[in-house]
């Protein structure tokens, strides 16, 4: 897993980057394979704002969430790309399945 973490209008901070990577982390089992993770954090007046753009086995999957700590907005991002994820793999696994006719066997 690559990961990259970009801060915008804000301090670098190490607690920031070490909890992003342990919530990147939750991101892997879900993938096959080298995975790209890129978080962009922000803060707009008082709203912290999580940017991450995850890209991996010709997916590529985008979540942001705005609040007021920056913890609970990359707890929220992970969930929207989670949710993705979950919505594809089940979208791919029911249109493999969902069409499937067993064919007669011919003696």
């Amino acid at each position: 897993m690559v990961l990259n973490i970009s801060f915008k209008h804000m301090k670098t901070s190490d607690h920031i980057k070490d909890y992003t990577e342990k919530k990147s982390e939750k991101l892997k089992k879900y993938f096959k394979g080298k995975i790209h993770v890129t978080w962009s954090f922000s803060v707009e007046k008082d709203t912290m704002i999580a940017h991450c753009h995850l890209l991996g086995n010709h997916m590529d999957y985008f979540g942001e969430a705005m609040t007021e700590d920056m913890e609970i907005s990359i707890d929220r991002a992970v969930e929207k790309i989670e949710k993705q994820v979950r919505k594809h793999k089940e979208i791919v696994k029911d249109h493999l399945h969902k069409n499937a006719r067993r064919t007669p066997d011919v003696d």
